[in-house]
């Protein structure tokens, strides 16, 4: 036998169920993607050492609409949820520099993802979980549809 012969990987993440926990930011660092700037923040999440998910993403503010949201309405909620990121993790609002956010605190929520529910991922604030189940179809009337597209990665 050679050096390593017979080694298996081992994972040892541990995935985090649905739910809301407290959280450290430990790296944080503005990148660029498809949808434009982003910050990539990594979080230590309190009581699990080596979790998944444990990378949120904030984009950038959007300077057009999604679907049928407005440009104003996909900004306003931009808005209302940096405020709520801001106050969760004691940040200043407005400062936008990473660097700043390493060692902050705060309360996350660990939910399912929009389009791909065997996936979490994270909210960088306190909320309730978002519920993915689908409701029984109701035949006593038709109803009409109405699709919100937003990018998977559009945390908020």
């Amino acid at each position: 036998m050679g050096f390593g012969n017979g080694f298996k990987h081992e994972d040892s993440s541990e995935m985090l169920e649905v739910g809301n926990y407290t959280a450290k930011i430990v790296k944080a660092e503005i990148k660029s993607g498809s949808y434009g700037d982003y910050i990539q923040a990594e979080v230590e999440v309190k009581g699990h050492p080596n979790c998944n998910p444990h990378i949120f993403l904030l984009n950038d503010r959007p300077e057009q609409g999604y679907g049928s949201m407005t440009t104003e309405q996909a900004q306003k909620m931009w808005d209302r949820n940096m405020t709520l990121f801001f106050a969760n993790f004691g940040i200043p609002e407005g400062d936008f520099e990473p660097a700043h956010w390493i060692g902050k605190v705060g309360e996350i929520t660990v939910q399912q993802q929009r389009k791909n529910t065997q996936y979490n991922e994270i909210v960088p604030y306190k909320t309730k979980p978002r519920n993915t189940v689908k409701k029984a179809a109701d035949t006593s009337a038709p109803a009409e549809s109405k699709s919100e597209e937003v990018p998977d990665n559009f945390i908020f």
